[in-house]
């Protein structure tokens, strides 16, 4: 089975960067070919339209973030050339950051609404008033002993810290690179019994959240 190159993709144009950085048909569905696919299995996995997805693979291809890794029947498979992307500052167009962010946060936000409303509705039958799990909203830094002692939250339970702390340049990219080798190491487990979709974010910023 076929992979993308380990090297990292330099964008160098700007019609790279703007396909990249496109929020619903760039990196979003890149990441679908990350094994061959076709544009009809891409637009099924975003639930997107069949003939908007191939419109945007084309481009995608075009613009040389994907390639044409093979045939399937008379149906052509695509892969993308790599799973890291470094896009130079001055291709980065955001005059208007919100038109870029604002998509992506607003997705993020919507999901993790609808997975706390499931959270809150699922029940044990054995016990009617619900399965006594707990949400547990963390102030601050937690000792290690207080979260090995809490109670169930019970299985995939929504969950959100924030953290605002002083780092130097080098401890900020310490810990960046940490969290970016937590998501790295997890492993699918589509066969698994009870395994279920989830989905981890990492931001990170210099500044805090009402610093603006």
């Amino acid at each position: 089975m076929t992979v993308p190159q380990a090297a990292p993709f330099q964008v160098q144009t700007p019609a790279q960067a703007e396909a990249l950085l496109d929020f619903t048909y760039g990196a979003r569905l890149l990441e679908k070919f990350a094994q061959p696919s076709t544009p009809s299995q891409a637009a099924h996995a975003l639930a997107e339209p069949a003939n908007r997805v191939a419109y945007h693979v084309r481009k995608l291809t075009e613009c040389g973030l994907l390639c044409v890794a093979g045939q399937q029947g008379k149906r052509v498979l695509y892969q993308v050339v790599a799973s890291t992307f470094h896009v130079p500052r001055a291709l980065v167009r955001l005059d208007e950051p919100l038109t870029l962010i604002e998509p992506v946060m607003r997705e993020i936000t919507n999901a993790y609404a609808h997975a706390i409303l499931e959270w809150q509705t699922r029940r044990d039958p054995h016990t009617p008033a619900g399965d006594s799990s707990q949400l547990t909203v963390h102030l601050g830094a937690s000792e290690p002993d207080e979260a090995r002692t809490e109670g169930s939250a019970g299985p995939h339970p929504p969950g959100m810290r924030i953290r605002t702390v002083h780092l130097t340049p080098d401890q900020y990219q310490q810990a960046q690179a940490a969290l970016d080798h937590i998501l790295t190491d997890l492993v699918t487990q589509d066969d698994a019994s009870g395994a279920k979709k989830s989905t981890f974010i990492v931001m990170s910023f210099s500044g805090a959240l009402h610093d603006t």
